[in-house]
């Protein structure tokens, strides 16, 4: 592996798919040896458990300041923290070290109402700097629209926390959802009007929902669960008889792969980034973004017809299991090596 140190650059550390991810690398590639860092705008995360300490910055040029001092590989995580990555980098400029950028998304997304900062998100893919993804959709989306080649180096889930482990608490009728409400596309709205349909058809089923946002779902008998840690979270996926997540697009959708690693059926909607896994009637139900009917229809078979749960939950199972974090960390250091050299 190069001598270099590895910076990974946030914005913020809080408690997001594609933030685990970056400090689950920074992780795994410190406990391999390496001189590993995270610089962001943000505190220490208090929900993560990473192993080493975030360094904290007030603002972008006093970060750019710090990092143009280090010959190290830097890692942009998210489409704002690419230009102090590149300016830090840019030997033109008194920059040294050599420059990636971790793409989890095409994150136009995530400005729906904003040309303008759409045009900003595209401008950061072409940039001259290389390339990692997560996703095939991601990975196809930059060469297609963008005309870039990137490393798919993958994602993974945690087999030894995720996994089955079936308890007295668990119900088959008991339907578990992360609550992103504030968040457009996570489409949980769909879940709700569907959860809705399901109650008028199977009276004993019940709704479960975890994450930082608390949801009000009048006439639906639920429990919220306020920031569970990953165990946590795994436990609420074995003893679930449906996981549903209704998102209008993903870059990837790791907590539908999470659910599966538990054994959990799982009903979910086309979103692009998980059709890389997702296959309706072999490890899932896949229905179209914004179908209330057809999810509702889903959640009512998987929690009606056990061997069909049971099918779905068993090839679910075996999907996730290729997702591992040997093969990830293997693509992750060869790729480092290879350009960082």
């Amino acid at each position: 592996m190069s001598k270099l140190d590895i910076v990974y650059v946030l914005e913020l550390v809080g408690l997001a798919g594609g933030i685990k991810n970056v400090l689950e690398q920074a992780n795994r590639l410190h406990d391999a040896g390496m001189k590993v860092h995270v610089f962001a705008l943000d505190e220490h995360p208090n929900w993560f458990p990473l192993k080493f300490s975030v360094r904290s910055f007030p603002n972008y040029p006093s970060m750019l300041q710090e990092l143009k001092q280090m010959n190290a590989i830097k890692i942009a995580t998210w489409w704002n923290t690419l230009p102090v990555v590149w300016h830090s980098c840019d030997p033109n400029h008194g920059g040294i070290g050599v420059p990636f950028y971790l793409v989890q998304d095409i994150e136009e997304s995530y400005y729906p109402l904003s040309p303008e900062m759409q045009a900003k998100v595209r401008h950061t893919y072409q940039l001259p700097v290389n390339l990692l993804t997560i996703a095939d959709w991601t990975t196809n989306q930059l060469l297609e629209r963008f005309q870039k080649q990137a490393t798919n180096i993958s994602i993974a889930v945690d087999q030894d926390i995720y996994k089955p482990n079936q308890t007295h608490d668990y119900d088959p009728f008991r339907v578990l959802a992360c609550s992103r409400k504030s968040q457009h596309l996570k489409g949980f709205h769909i879940t709700v009007q569907a959860m809705k349909i399901v109650l008028r058809h199977v009276q004993q089923a019940s709704m479960v929902t975890f994450g930082a946002e608390r949801p009000r779902l009048s006439g639906i008998p639920a429990l919220h669960f306020s920031r569970p840690d990953d165990p946590g979270v795994a436990y609420l996926y074995a003893n679930c008889g449906v996981f549903v997540q209704t998102s209008m697009h993903e870059g990837f959708g790791l907590p539908i792969l999470e659910a599966m690693a538990c054994g959990a059926p799982v009903v979910t909607t086309k979103a692009e980034g998980n059709e890389e896994f997702c296959q309706d009637g072999w490890n899932c139900v896949l229905v179209e973004k914004g179908d209330i009917e057809g999810v509702a229809r889903g959640i009512i078979r998987v929690l009606t017809d056990r061997a069909f749960a049971e099918h779905i939950a068993k090839n679910g199972r075996e999907t996730a299991q290729s997702y591992n974090w040997a093969k990830v960390m293997n693509r992750l250091q060869h790729t480092l090596r290879q350009f960082g050299a």
